[in-house]
């Protein structure tokens, strides 16, 4: 490069320095701000218990038979709610029935040790994390109850969780 080349760069470089004065100022602090966010997530996990299966004689009747554990989580900051639907009596209730006689026998189901009055078993207004409840059924004796040879009474009972 010659200096006719340098000399134009000098003055272009002058130039500039003379019009953006804080470009030749370097700064003495930065900062630059970092975002994210969390996807609100909820879910639910349903684990039977030993006293879920193959009861031996439902004629007999039961009181707050465990029947499962629920686990709760959801990380919404308005809270969450979870429903149980029976399959067999559309409800918050439970209704045994033989796939063979189609007899049927109603129980109560305890939610956390409460009985629900709706099909929704939990409303909270908070996030929870872990939160396990026991699940527990009570019926009445029937002896009147058709005989089965098989383990043929069922009932489904299905938890959902939803966030707020």
């Amino acid at each position: 490069m010659g200096i006719k080349g340098l000399s134009v760069r000098l003055v272009l470089a002058v130039a500039v320095l003379a019009i953006c004065p804080e470009a030749a100022k370097a700064a003495s602090s930065g900062s630059v701000t970092i975002t994210g966010k969390v996807p609100v997530s909820c879910n639910i996990s349903v684990a039977a218990a030993a006293g879920a299966s193959n009861i031996a004689d439902l004629s007999q009747g039961d009181t707050n038979r465990l029947v499962a554990t629920v686990t709760e989580n959801c990380n919404d900051p308005s809270g969450y709610s979870v429903t149980l639907t029976g399959t067999n009596s559309g409800n918050q209730g439970g209704l045994f029935k033989d796939s063979v006689s189609n007899a049927t026998q109603s129980f109560t189901v305890t939610y956390n040790g409460a009985t629900p009055s709706s099909q929704t078993v939990t409303d909270v207004t908070a996030p929870g994390n872990n939160v396990a409840k026991d699940v527990r059924i009570t019926y009445a004796a029937n002896p009147s109850l058709t005989g089965s040879v098989g383990f043929t009474y069922a009932e489904t009972l299905t938890f959902s969780i939803t966030a707020k």
